[in-house]
């Protein structure tokens, strides 16, 4: 298996992976995210896919799943990742905020293969919000 990447001129760079799929990458972040943005992307859509999972594997329905992902960078150059927090935002008839708890830390500490590569060079933390009809709970 492997990606391929072609420089496109500047910092730009067109990346196929091997089922064929591309994405435009930007080191300047001007015309399509720069590589760090693609791994908090990875990151965020790892973790989602196994609290998806969680609750598929429960046979609940989800009427809707969000993560945002929100992060802090070191003080000195090169100015990396220190910490990233994701906040599921979850829809669905009978889903407490306690199961969207343990179903985004089973994702950070158990399944999701982006968060188990990078912890613990970046702390990861998460908080939950339960959508439910008009009214909202978080934990």
């Amino acid at each position: 298996m492997s990606i391929n990447i072609d420089w496109q001129g500047d910092c730009q760079f067109k990346v196929t992976t091997s089922g064929g799929f591309m994405v435009e990458v930007d080191a300047e972040n001007a015309q399509a995210p720069c590589p760090t943005e693609l791994l908090l992307s990875a990151l965020g859509s790892c973790s989602a896919t196994d609290v998806a999972l969680y609750f598929q594997d429960k046979g609940v329905n989800l009427e809707s799943l969000n993560n945002q992902v929100t992060y802090t960078l070191t003080d000195s150059e090169p100015r990396l990742y220190e910490s990233a927090n994701l906040h599921f935002t979850v829809k669905g008839q009978g889903i407490t905020a306690s199961d969207v708890d343990l179903a985004a830390q089973n994702a950070i500490t158990k399944y999701c293969h982006v968060c188990l590569m990078l912890q613990p060079a970046i702390r990861i933390t998460h908080s939950v919000e339960v959508v439910d009809g008009d009214r909202e709970t978080a934990a």
